[in-house]
Protein backbone atom coordinates (compact mmCIF):
# COMPACT_ATOMS: atom_id res chain seq x y z
CA UNK A 1 0.00 0.00 0.00
CA UNK A 2 2.30 2.64 0.75
CA UNK A 3 5.36 1.22 -1.09
CA UNK A 4 6.21 4.06 -2.44
CA UNK A 5 7.44 5.68 0.74
CA UNK A 6 9.98 2.76 0.92
CA UNK A 7 13.44 4.12 0.01
CA UNK A 8 13.94 2.69 -3.64
CA UNK A 9 17.48 1.27 -4.75
CA UNK A 10 19.79 4.22 -5.95
CA UNK A 11 20.04 4.51 -9.29
CA UNK A 12 23.13 2.76 -11.25
CA UNK A 13 25.92 5.37 -12.80
CA UNK A 14 24.44 4.72 -16.77
CA UNK A 15 20.55 5.40 -15.33
CA UNK A 16 22.03 9.13 -13.48
CA UNK A 17 23.61 9.86 -17.06
CA UNK A 18 21.12 9.12 -18.77
CA UNK A 19 18.91 11.36 -16.56
CA UNK A 20 21.22 14.33 -16.95
CA UNK A 21 21.74 13.96 -21.03
CA UNK A 22 17.46 14.21 -21.01
CA UNK A 23 17.10 16.95 -18.89
CA UNK A 24 19.59 18.71 -20.58
CA UNK A 25 18.20 17.71 -24.01
CA UNK A 26 14.79 19.43 -22.95
CA UNK A 27 16.42 22.57 -20.95
CA UNK A 28 17.86 23.34 -24.30
CA UNK A 29 14.63 22.54 -26.28
CA UNK A 30 13.24 25.02 -23.45
CA UNK A 31 15.51 27.45 -24.36
CA UNK A 32 15.30 27.24 -28.27
CA UNK A 33 11.56 28.07 -28.04
CA UNK A 34 11.94 30.80 -26.03
CA UNK A 35 14.50 32.22 -28.64
CA UNK A 36 12.57 31.79 -31.01
CA UNK A 37 9.35 33.44 -29.20
CA UNK A 38 10.89 35.91 -28.89
CA UNK A 39 12.82 36.51 -32.03
CA UNK A 40 9.47 36.33 -33.47
CA UNK A 41 8.11 38.92 -31.00
CA UNK A 42 10.81 41.41 -32.30
CA UNK A 43 10.31 40.89 -35.71
CA UNK A 44 6.68 41.66 -35.35
CA UNK A 45 8.08 44.87 -33.59
CA UNK A 46 10.34 45.78 -36.12
CA UNK A 47 8.12 45.68 -39.32
CA UNK A 48 5.37 47.56 -37.30
CA UNK A 49 7.46 49.70 -36.81
CA UNK A 50 9.04 49.49 -40.28
CA UNK A 51 5.44 50.35 -41.65
CA UNK A 52 4.68 53.57 -39.53
CA UNK A 53 7.90 55.03 -40.58
CA UNK A 54 7.00 54.73 -43.96
CA UNK A 55 3.76 56.52 -43.23
CA UNK A 56 5.23 58.96 -41.52
CA UNK A 57 8.11 59.48 -44.20
CA UNK A 58 4.73 59.70 -46.93
CA UNK A 59 3.05 62.28 -44.62
CA UNK A 60 6.49 64.01 -44.15
CA UNK A 61 6.57 64.62 -48.26
CA UNK A 62 3.10 65.36 -48.96
CA UNK A 63 3.67 68.58 -46.02
CA UNK A 64 4.68 71.82 -46.43
CA UNK A 65 8.31 72.02 -46.19
CA UNK A 66 8.65 75.56 -44.36
CA UNK A 67 12.56 75.52 -43.82
CA UNK A 68 13.24 74.88 -47.27
CA UNK A 69 10.79 78.16 -48.02
CA UNK A 70 12.71 80.40 -45.50
CA UNK A 71 16.15 79.43 -47.45
CA UNK A 72 14.96 80.35 -50.35
CA UNK A 73 14.48 76.93 -51.92
CA UNK A 74 11.86 75.51 -53.72
CA UNK A 75 9.50 73.57 -52.21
Amino acid sequence: MFEYLTPRSLATPQEVIEYLELHQAAQEFRLELEHRDHLEAYCQWYHQTAQSNRQDLEQMRTELNLLAWFNGRKV
